[in-house]
């Protein structure tokens, strides 16, 4: 029998960066098996406490989108803090990505495996998310590096 995760699509966490601070980010899709599609968005908030009330969640003004390992949310260093309502999976689509700057990458909506590759324009490339299954501590890194906190 499969072990519940604890977290589902819809559901918004925390990463903390490595210097201090934290950004939000929010499950789009899990595919049960230890991948999840993640959106996040800045500003940083300099404490837990701060209200998500204020924060308005929409998929374009995500700041990153990857796909990631879930070690983050299953250890409970990145948490639950709040879900999005209502929860639309199809406003949070899984987004084609660039890889190798050339190359466009597909994944299936909910397996988050690769349905398709093809070769593409690098300036079309570029304006796609990087391609890669990024583990929690770089996903940290990456996101404390982007807002040079």
């Amino acid at each position: 029998m499969a072990r519940k995760l604890p977290y589902s699509p819809g559901d918004i966490f925390v990463v903390p960066l490595r210097d201090h601070g934290y950004v939000l980010g929010v499950v789009a899709r899990a595919n049960g098996k230890g991948i999840v599609l993640g959106y996040f968005f800045g500003p940083p908030m300099e404490a837990l406490e701060e209200s998500l009330a204020a924060r308005k969640f929409e998929p374009s003004a995500a700041v990153k989108i990857a796909r990631f390992g879930d070690l983050g949310l299953i250890r409970g260093k990145w948490e639950i803090v709040g879900r999005v309502e209502p929860w639309e999976p199809t406003q949070w689509g899984v987004p084609e990505f660039c890889r190798d700057g050339s190359v466009r990458v597909t994944y299936d909506d909910e397996s988050l495996v690769i349905c398709r590759e093809e070769s593409i324009d690098s300036n079309d490339c570029q304006a796609l998310p990087q391609d890669g299954l990024e583990g929690a501590g770089f996903v940290e890194i990456k996101l404390t590096r982007l807002f040079g906190t």
